[in-house]
């Protein structure tokens, strides 16, 4: 590391220390692209390890630990808890509010503090597209929330990328809060009870609804939204007691929980896949007990006998597959817009392009190399052995000999590069992700090595058609997965590079980047791949993060989609027919699979997806 790097560090821990008034340990092992800004208890504070090239660099960096440090100075996680909503979507508003208050108290002392978080915010919402987003939902709702916030209670300026979101935001935001908006929070920035007893309100609101006309906290429904959220909460009404005890119940296993560990920390269990996420899930609900799913619904549990990986033992499941899709990349957009993406995906990174070029033929010449060549001799045909001249010209009646040159090509082997294409990805990560995927798919056809390229995401954020029915049949607990998975096949194995390379351009289309079930897309890849008829088969995962769906992880235990992961990694691992290796990009993927690397930033993929081909076809 180089030396003004390690004191830059030392700096910035120092002033993260100073700013938190606490003696936190501060590591850097994350990444601006990954979720790793969200982690951190009050005794540990995890910044990323970006190389600092430049004075943003370090802005940024500092960013990162200004909002960390504001977050242990000025935030009570006791508090937090007992105030919190029940419903996940009212409580990841609650929190994008409460991490508004921390940073505002911050920002009203320390003027440089509000520049570094303002370069934080302008990065992520760039890297998010939400400086060119049209319609509402295609902006996080925590995220617009926060930056909504920020305008109204912070009264500073904000990046110009943030104009957009207040301009597609505010008029809904104005029709469901009215005139006053988000302003009667200021009066309550320095007290966290006060405060989050009326960010738990304004929350519930903005979830719950209300008619044309009524007040700005909204405690009275229509018909219909009362119909449509009666599974989703109890009445919301202040006077109503039963709520008010089984908010209370919640407070308190939250409380529970947190002291458990003896630190009174916030554990987040909530969603990794927003990448930047500024606020953290304090409220993270398991649910107990089995799925008590409606007789005759088509849930699909998880051992099918079509999914050779699940076996009856299996504690995973999913509450419906019913809205489930494998798609063709082709069917997401249409020619002309695949075509755009594609020039957009070649205009990127040309410079990048070039060193993965460079890389990929190195990797050729590397493969062609182990394809031995040897001669027969003394055959009927072929070239004309001139070593051998000699026995004629002593023995005019022997033949002419003639050789033929035979070649030991590579065991027939086929490559499937499965492909994160979670929200985090967004931006540099997923852009190299494609190209490098792209380029070494290339290399390895001239190499006669078929190759395969999956991706994996949602249909929806935090829930869709599967949330919605759960809903409807009363939220039954343990329901098990609760999203719509979407995978993409961006290139068949025997589909020729040039017929699919522009559908690789579909990473970087607006929407397509949303959560990621990381087991159930490796099963679903490794079972594609035991289906062929290839010698060798080589399976290789490119993630940021850990698998994350809001949706699920409300509704089940905070590890359900982890452990099932580990399951999945475990009984591939122990199968002899694939082999199977992880690229982690700023996320240490080593804890899941045994062959497996981690690099800082998504610049290294390229030499680390070549080294570790180079690795294992020399193996």
């Amino acid at each position: 590391m180089p030396a003004d790097k390690g004191k830059f560090q030392d700096i910035t821990t120092a002033t993260l220390r100073s700013v938190a008034g606490k003696d936190v340990h501060v590591s850097f092992d994350g990444s601006l692209s990954s979720s790793s800004l969200k982690k951190y208890n009050k005794k540990e504070a995890e910044l990323p390890n970006l190389e600092i090239r430049d004075v943003r660099d370090k802005h940024l960096l500092r960013g990162a630990a200004d909002m960390k440090a504001l977050r242990l100075k000025y935030h009570d996680p006791k508090l937090h808890h007992m105030n919190a909503p029940q419903n996940f979507e009212a409580r990841t508003l609650y929190d994008a509010l409460e991490q508004v208050r921390c940073e505002v108290l911050g920002e009203q002392k320390m003027t440089g503090v509000h520049h570094n978080l303002n370069l934080l915010l302008d990065e992520k919402c760039k890297s998010m597209g939400y400086h060119s987003a049209k319609d509402r939902n295609d902006i996080d709702a925590g995220d617009a929330l926060h930056i909504m916030a920020k305008a109204q209670l912070g009264g500073r300026d904000l990046p110009e990328s943030t104009n957009n979101v207040q301009e597609v935001w505010n008029g809904w935001l104005k029709e469901n809060l009215g005139d006053t908006g988000l302003s009667t929070l200021q009066t309550a920035l320095s007290d966290q009870a006060l405060f989050s007893k009326q960010a738990k309100m304004i929350a519930e609101h903005l979830i719950f609804g209300q008619t044309k006309g009524q007040n700005s906290h909204g405690q009275n429904h229509s018909e219909e939204e009362d119909e449509q959220s009666a599974n989703m909460s109890d009445d919301h009404d202040d006077k109503d007691t039963k709520a008010q005890g089984e908010s209370q119940q919640s407070s308190d296993n939250g409380l529970k929980e947190a002291e458990g560990d003896g630190l009174g920390e916030e554990q987040d269990s909530s969603s990794e896949q927003q990448p930047w996420d500024f606020f953290e899930d304090d409220n993270a609900n398991a649910g107990n007990g089995d799925s008590d799913m409606p007789s005759g619904e088509s849930a699909s549990h998880s051992g099918t006998p079509h999914d050779p990986l699940r076996d009856k033992n299996s504690t995973y499941k999913t509450f419906t597959k019913e809205y489930d899709e494998i798609v063709q990349a082709s069917d997401l957009a249409d020619r002309e817009e695949l075509t755009k993406l594609r020039k957009k995906l070649d205009g990127q990174l040309t410079s990048l392009q070039a060193t993965i070029t460079r890389l990929a033929h190195k990797l050729q010449r590397k493969l062609l190399a182990k394809q031995n060549r040897s001669w027969d001799f003394d055959q009927e045909e072929g070239m004309l052995d001139t070593s051998r001249l000699t026995r004629i010209i002593a023995n005019p009646n022997i033949p002419l000999s003639y050789k033929q040159e035979k070649t030991a090509p590579f065991r027939d082997t086929i490559v499937t590069m499965l492909i994160d294409n979670s929200g985090s990805m967004r931006g540099r990560p997923i852009t190299t992700a494609a190209i490098s995927t792209d380029v070494i798919a290339r290399t390895l056809e001239r190499c006669g090595v078929r190759v395969e390229i999956l991706g994996f995401t949602t249909r929806n954020w935090k829930g869709g058609a599967s949330r919605e029915l759960w809903v409807k049949h009363n939220r039954p607990t343990h329901p098990g997965r609760l999203n719509d998975l979407r995978h993409i096949i961006y290139k068949n194995a025997d589909e020729p590079w040039r017929k699919a390379q522009k559908n690789l351009g579909l990473m970087l289309k607006e929407g397509i980047l949303k959560e990621n079930i990381d087991g159930e897309a490796l099963a679903w890849a490794h079972n594609r791949l035991s289906k062929r008829s290839e010698e060798r088969k080589i399976l290789i995962v490119i993630s940021d993060g850990a698998p994350v769906d809001d949706s699920t992880l409300s509704a089940n235990p905070s590890n359900i989609l982890e452990r099932d992961l580990r399951d999945v990694i475990e009984k591939i691992e122990n199968r002899p027919d694939i082999e199977l290796s992880a690229i982690g990009i700023g996320h240490d993927v080593t804890r899941y699979y045994k062959n497996s690397i981690k690099i800082t930033d998504a610049d290294g993929l390229a030499k680390a997806l070549i080294d570790n081909l180079e690795k294992l076809f020399t193996t």
